[in-house]
């Protein structure tokens, strides 16, 4: 009998995944479990594992492919088995030859004619008509390409799925959401002071370092609680107050960007932030994320003050209500009781749904942010 390996559903806002590379040949064999393929989904890469022992029969989709959810991309040959393999789940009958073939020369192969028992398609049927449709282009000119005009010099950069996915999230938030952002000043001061003196507490024996992003982290956590509408979504039946808190920080990766997520924040310490913190940025940047890791967002942080940024416009992450965006600290002349004084200054910018709430309890939010910030003592 045949075992086939599917594309899981692990999300419900899953569509698909792209094969990004097999790990196993047809014809090898495998033990159940054992990793078969690496795919990428729009959150996360990860491996798929083969059902049961046996022996990979058939791969019906190549590198690069995107494939829906509960598709079969392979046929594994168990032992029970008997006799040739039974034509694959998308219906053709075609050869492991022929179907190696379609995927190096990208062919659809519900198209061509095959010459094998019972019109099996063989390899030779694959290169056939391709030769035919290579004479067919030849006689026929193609339309010209749809798309920006590429007349100019230049190379052309494929976009991956996760690149692909990013873009189309950012087009149904600029489309749907009502953004509206705002910007606050906060002094730095004494969250600088109170990192320095909580840093080597939770370094002496623990190798922890709490970053500035741990504390915002903390800090927004404790501000969402206490102001659930930045904590929401929006439905055409109304606003929804979504009771976790699941606080995302985004981390710029090698091929765009990703969101991976500290869940219930509020109820967490910064110790535990902290530690939680390091290793998902070290799964982030060594393309290790689960979908666990990077699913049930309720709010987004993103930091570019690292990139010597004062502030910029963040763009709500459908379908929560609010983002933070964070910019550098650098020293900047400011009053204080009549004198001037250089503090180091950091801007907030957040950037909100103006459906689920209005710039006021928006402004009392940000507020609250800032507060604990410059008075983090307040955390305990």
């Amino acid at each position: 009998m045949f075992k086939k390996v599917i594309i899981p559903t692990l999300g419900l806002d899953m569509e698909g995944a792209t094969i990004q590379r097999w790990l196993k040949s047809e014809g090898e064999a495998v033990t159940k479990d054992e990793p078969v393929l690496l795919v990428e989904t729009d959150k996360a890469s990860m491996e798929i594992s083969a059902p049961a022992d046996g022996v990979l029969r058939q791969i019906l989709h190549g590198v690069g492919v995107f494939v829906p959810v509960t598709e079969t991309v392979a046929l594994i040959e168990t032992s029970e088995s008997a006799g040739p393999p039974a034509p694959a789940p998308d219906g053709v009958r075609a050869s492991p030859a022929a179907r190696r073939v379609a995927r190096e020369l990208g062919v659809d192969l519900s198209r061509v004619q095959g010459s094998g028992p019972q019109g099996r398609i063989q390899g030779e049927d694959v290169q056939r008509f391709v030769d035919s449709a290579v004479v067919l282009t030849a006689v026929v000119p193609s339309p010209p390409p749809e798309g920006p005009n590429l007349d100019l010099p230049g190379r052309l950069v494929p976009l991956s799925r996760k690149r692909r996915l990013t873009a189309e999230r950012m087009a149904v938030s600029s489309a749907t959401v009502a953004r509206l952002t705002m910007n606050v000043e906060v002094d730095a001061t004494e969250m600088i002071r109170w990192r320095s003196r909580v840093l080597p507490a939770l370094q002496g024996g623990k190798g922890l370092r709490v970053t500035y992003n741990d504390l915002l982290v903390k800090v927004v956590a404790v501000a969402l609680r206490e102001h659930p509408y930045l904590n929401a979504r929006w439905t055409e039946q109304g606003v929804y107050l979504v009771e976790p808190i699941n606080v995302g920080v985004a981390v710029a990766v090698e091929d765009g960007l990703t969101v991976p997520v500290i869940r219930d924040a509020d109820r967490k310490s910064l110790e535990q932030i902290c530690a939680e913190s390091a290793e998902l940025v070290a799964k982030a940047r060594g393309d290790r994320l689960s979908l666990a890791d990077i699913s049930g967002g309720t709010f987004t942080i993103t930091n570019l003050g690292m990139y010597g940024i004062d502030s910029f416009t963040p763009i709500v992450n459908p379908p929560e209500a609010a983002i933070l965006g964070v910019g550098q600290i650098a020293e900047r002349g400011v009053g204080i009781e009549g004198q001037l004084a250089l503090r180091p200054m950091m801007t907030l910018s957040l950037s909100f749904d103006h459906r689920i709430l209005d710039g006021a309890p928006a402004a009392q939010f940000l507020q609250r942010v800032k507060q604990l910030l410059e008075e983090p003592y307040l955390l305990i």
